[in-house]
């Protein structure tokens, strides 16, 4: 019997992008992808009787969109001769509808690629941008060289960094003095300082339902998060490296939370609704990303009601997993320079600006101009800029960011540390497992 697969969910259901987020639903191998270069096809832009061009961007996160939509229509009224339709495509469906018009030769101009962009460069699907950037004097150098690497193949550059994922633990200021807290949070606080806390509140809470914090106890979002904090690591030289004493720590860590009723059960998690759990005073406090903060900012509580603090640190360490979107181009399209142009400008200081002023995730260009909108966007919930400092300080890539042929196999993964939380397999048995699923999908 296998364990289930935990996952931080969506107030509305859709499960956070840490760690199964973009599983591909069907198709879109590199060979189904190639049929892009063997017809002679079009992207689904078009040129207009005055001359003017129309372009397509296609992406999937509705809760993005309205920081799109801004970024888009400031574009336009910079570029009178180009206008620009979003379409926003179901998560589920994405990849699916993605590989299917890229097949037919045709697809959007401009497209949101993630760490699976490997895959539809090697079908000859993405443009290489190198030119481009060359041509308009785009700084790389203004982006984080880890995520613009993530987009680099064969010394190539296929993609523009849009977001980069951000961490931290916010906590519901109102359930800590309803409950007669006082022992909060704070900038500095550790592993231990945050068990303390969240024993005290167990203590006081009377309802059945309610758990003192959620955090992540997935391996790729969870576990291998905090084996990073203890200097570990799970992947190494093309092999699995989970069998150490940093990982077994990790499960350790992770299960006591569990067995001592400070965070939910493992296998009841699957589907909790952590944003309306922190509002609604379900849950105190919990682990979340920058790319759902806006749920939190739109929340009908007073402005300092949530306060946001770095995740707690373990021998000084705030390492959490970190992933980052790309703007990519359609090797197809009809109006690669408008559609560069595009790209460019949804990446700049303005475009980016645009996109957190509009409710998108913590963006990539490191412009602090930038940074400045975003904490001013989301300045209802306190402390956010200090609680991601040290974070974005720490951060290293995730798992099945950094080695994607890992992807496919995650299930099998998350189903066994599923399994050592229930109780039915060792640690020593998991890691075991995990390391030989990594160990295979590197080879």
């Amino acid at each position: 019997m296998t364990g289930p697969v935990p996952s931080l969910v969506h107030p509305k259901g859709r499960t956070m992008r840490s760690p199964l987020r973009f599983r591909r639903v069907a198709g879109g191998t590199a060979a189904a992808i190639a049929l892009t270069v063997a017809v002679t096809g079009c992207s689904t832009s078009s040129s207009q009787s005055d001359g003017s061009v129309k372009l397509t961007l296609a992406m999937w996160d509705p809760e993005q969109q309205a920081g799109v939509q801004k970024a888009v229509d400031d574009f336009e009224k910079a570029n009178p001769g180009i206008t620009v339709e979003v379409e926003q495509v179901p998560e589920a469906q994405y990849y699916t509808k993605l590989d299917a018009s890229l097949g037919a030769g045709e697809g959007p101009d401009v497209m949101w690629q993630s760490s699976l962009a490997s895959q539809y460069v090697e079908g000859g699907a993405l443009e290489p941008l190198d030119k481009y950037i060359k041509e308009s004097g785009l700084n790389l150098s203004d982006y984080p060289s880890k995520l613009v690497d993530l987009y680099k193949f064969d010394g190539k550059q296929y993609g523009i960094p849009k977001d980069e994922d951000v961490w931290s633990f916010v906590y519901n200021t109102e359930v800590f003095k309803k409950l007669g807290v006082t022992d909060v949070p704070t900038a500095d606080w550790t592993w231990d300082d945050m068990v303390r806390i969240a024993k005290e509140l167990r203590a006081k809470q009377t309802s059945g339902s309610d758990y003192p914090m959620f955090k992540m106890t997935t391996f790729n979002g969870g576990v291998a998060g905090i084996a990073h904090q203890l200097g570990g690591t799970v992947v190494k030289d093309g092999k699995g490296t989970a069998s150490s004493s940093e990982v077994t720590e990790a499960l350790e860590r992770i299960k006591e939370l569990q067995d001592d009723k400070l965070i939910p059960p493992v296998a009841d998690s699957t589907d909790f609704q952590t944003s309306s759990a922190l509002i609604s005073g379900t849950i105190a406090m919990t682990e979340f990303p920058s790319y759902f903060l806006s749920d939190l900012t739109k929340a009908d509580v007073p402005n300092g009601t949530l306060h946001a603090v770095p995740v707690p640190s373990i021998n000084g360490s705030h390492a959490k997993d970190t992933n980052g979107l790309s703007y990519t181009m359609n090797a197809n399209s009809s109006h690669k320079d408008a559609a560069f142009e595009l790209i460019q400008y949804l990446t700049s200081t303005e475009g980016a600006k645009a996109h957190v002023e509009g409710g998108s995730g913590f963006a990539a260009n490191t412009s602090s101009e930038v940074k400045d909108a975003y904490y001013k966007a989301n300045d209802t919930i306190a402390g956010l800029k200090e609680a991601y400092q040290p974070m974005l300080k720490d951060n290293y890539l995730r798992t099945t960011t950094q080695y994607p042929a890992t992807r496919p196999n995650f299930p099998r993964i998350e189903s066994a540390v599923g399994d050592y939380y229930a109780g039915r397999i060792s640690a020593s048995a998991v890691e075991k497992k995990i390391d030989s699923i990594l160990t295979d999908a590197l080879k």
